[in-house]
């Protein structure tokens, strides 16, 4: 049964001038990696000084979510809870995960921020607008340019400062300004647009993961131990992945 995760999700000083802020991380997390976790710190790091940072929530996808190389969501969800138990602030919403077909991003934060704001009222008594605000890498902003891959309506929310807003953490090879001067609908809410420059370089991604754990090849130090040996325990990556979605 589904339940909304507020464990971790602080109560705003409602006389404090600066507004709630959540932060949410979307994405595949196959699995997830340190730099995942990074993105979330450095995003907390850049907003903290103009926003009360009330909570941050990591959505894996669904297991509809048609790409070859995902393997089910019970494991990516796993190893996501085990790399955040020690975290203060960050929390996994299983809204989208549990879901069997595939669930667009505005959808996720949509709910989040719903559910964040009924909590509030309906148990702190604190009716408020919390900002919600999606943190993703350059390769997710670029992927805004690819024909009809998202709606206009939902770019334009998720892009929009009055709406929601995106934190892009900047990758070595990346343009954001030219991702966002070949789009229209970025162009037009730039402002709702937050470039975060990378302070220290961390290039490991899931894709690079999978590559050595087939090659039989060392992983430690690229993610959580715990995510770690729950890979070697359930010895999920070891080959190529079959198409789970088959039996659904």
């Amino acid at each position: 049964m589904y339940e909304f995760p507020i464990s971790k999700l602080l109560t705003p000083n409602i006389n404090d001038t600066k507004k709630p802020l959540i932060l949410v991380g979307t994405g595949s997390f196959n699995p997830i990696t340190y730099m995942h976790l990074r993105m979330m710190e450095m995003a907390k790091d850049y907003f903290k000084n103009e926003y009360q940072v009330i909570g941050g929530y990591l959505s894996p996808v669904g297991d509809g979510y048609d790409k070859k190389t995902l393997i089910e969501s019970l494991h990516r969800t796993s190893m996501v809870e085990l790399s955040i138990e020690d975290s203060n602030w960050l929390m996994m919403d299983r809204f989208e995960s549990n879901k069997p077909t595939f669930t667009p991003t505005r959808q996720v934060l949509d709910h989040i921020k719903l559910m964040a704001q009924d909590h509030l009222k309906s148990f702190k008594n604190i009716d408020c607008n919390i900002n919600v605000v999606l943190v993703c890498g350059a390769d997710l902003l670029g992927s805004f340019n690819i024909p009809k891959l998202w709606s206009e309506n939902d770019m334009n929310l998720l892009s929009s400062k009055d709406n929601f807003g995106i934190a892009v953490i900047s990758r070595n090879g990346s343009n954001l300004d030219d991702i966002i001067s070949n789009n229209q609908i970025l162009t037009k809410n730039k402002d709702g647009i937050f470039m975060i420059p990378i302070d220290i370089t961390n290039d490991v991604s899931s894709t690079k993961i999978r590559e050595k754990i087939r090659n039989n090849l060392s992983i430690k130090y690229l993610m959580p131990d715990k995510a770690l040996n729950y890979i070697n325990s359930n010895n999920i990556y070891k080959t190529e992945i079959p198409d789970f979605r088959n039996k659904l």
